[in-house]
């Protein structure tokens, strides 16, 4: 009976042990399976990561180009309505400036008409030196007929030498050319006025002829 039950009690001790050693095992198998979930897991999210962060950064990228293009175009935006805001006072200040300079141009041409042209020159002139509107080689031929019509000759052939060296393309450059020779030859310039009649001679238009006829 006692040797029944030692051997009794023997197997149970080893079936405990045995059973003891089955749940270490169990429980080393499912460390080593959550060390090889939590491996996969981090490696998961590491690729996860790795395929996000480009996509990150570019997003990153798009988000300061929109910023940058933003900011630009409040920039220009602002700069445009500046702009436009400087462009209205401008054509305003500018139909303002030509109506003045064409109410004194309507007084120059009132004063010439009931003969007061001594008081026409200081307008006319201030046309010329400020003003920004009116054709300038056509007010200074203007002053060289008035001065030229009162008999003052050299006035006249400083407003006619004024408009050849200014305006050498302007459409009355050889009537100032002809009308300058024939003062030089008034006041006793003999040669200055062939001189200014040869360099015309070639021209076409009425000018060029009565320049040809005079050397004849």
């Amino acid at each position: 009976m006692a040797v029944v039950l030692v051997s009794l009690g023997s197997s149970v001790a080893v079936g405990g042990a045995d059973d003891i050693k089955k749940v270490k095992r169990l429980v080393a198998r499912l460390q080593l399976e959550l060390l090889q979930i939590k491996e996969i897991s981090s490696k998961s999210a590491g690729e996860q990561l790795a395929i996000l962060e480009p996509q990150n950064a570019k997003i990153k990228i798009l988000v300061e180009n929109n910023r940058k293009l933003s900011e630009k175009i409040s920039s220009l935006s602002l700069k445009i309505s500046v702009l436009e805001e400087q462009l209205e006072k401008y054509q305003s200040r500018s139909n303002s400036a030509q109506l003045s300079e064409l109410n004194q141009l309507a007084t120059v041409f009132a004063l010439v008409s009931v003969g007061e042209v001594n008081s026409i020159e200081p307008l006319v002139l201030e046309l010329v030196n400020k003003g920004n509107n009116l054709q300038k080689d056509l007010l200074i031929l203007l002053l060289a007929e008035t001065q030229k019509n009162q008999g003052l000759l050299e006035p006249s052939l400083g407003y006619y030498g004024a408009l050849i060296s200014d305006y050498p393309k302007s459409p009355y450059f050889n009537r100032a050319v002809f009308e300058a020779s024939e003062l030089l030859g008034k006041l006793g310039h003999a040669e200055e006025q062939m001189s200014m009649l040869e360099a015309l001679k070639e021209s076409d238009g009425p000018y060029g002829e009565l320049a040809r006829k005079k050397l004849e």
